[in-house]
């Protein structure tokens, strides 16, 4: 079970970051254009905070359940604090996901409670950007923290 939701998370960071952009982009074009708030931007910006909450699920499995490095960091937690890599999985992965995911959903509610289409484009677009910065800074790509793969077989 552990190969199995450790692939599904590795993979569906790319499908995160795929809708990450498109609302990102589609948000601000819609806040600039004055577009109505409707269509294939509303849906894009549910299926991104739907991708989170998966995305979010799959990693509170491997956190809380299934990782044998998880296992290994809660046996002796505090010796996990001096290891950097340790100290990333355990603490500044999942804390940053979390506020980046937490923010994501802020800036969903309250684009959808705004009077205007170009506010509600406006506001998705900022809290969606700064959640997407957050989430892109605590991705393991290596460059800022530690390096796995990018793709799992």
């Amino acid at each position: 079970m552990y190969e199995i939701v450790l692939t599904l998370h590795s993979w569906l960071r790319w499908i995160v970051l795929l809708l990450g952009i498109l609302v990102i982009f589609g948000n601000y074009k819609g806040w600039k254009a004055s577009l109505p708030y409707e269509g294939m931007n509303k849906k894009l910006n549910t299926y991104f905070m739907a991708s989170l909450h998966t995305q979010l699920l799959l990693g509170l499995i491997l956190y809380c359940g299934v990782s044998p490095m998880m296992h290994k960091i809660f046996s002796d937690f505090g010796a996990s604090m001096h290891d950097k890599e340790m100290r990333f999985w355990s603490v500044e992965h999942i804390m940053g996901m979390v506020i980046g995911i937490a923010i994501a959903q802020i800036g969903s509610i309250k684009s959808k409670r705004q009077a205007t289409d170009e506010l509600k484009y406006k506001t998705a677009f900022i809290w969606f950007t700064v959640a997407f910065i957050l989430i892109l800074l605590m991705i393991p790509f290596g460059i800022w923290n530690v390096e796995r793969p990018f793709f799992r077989m």
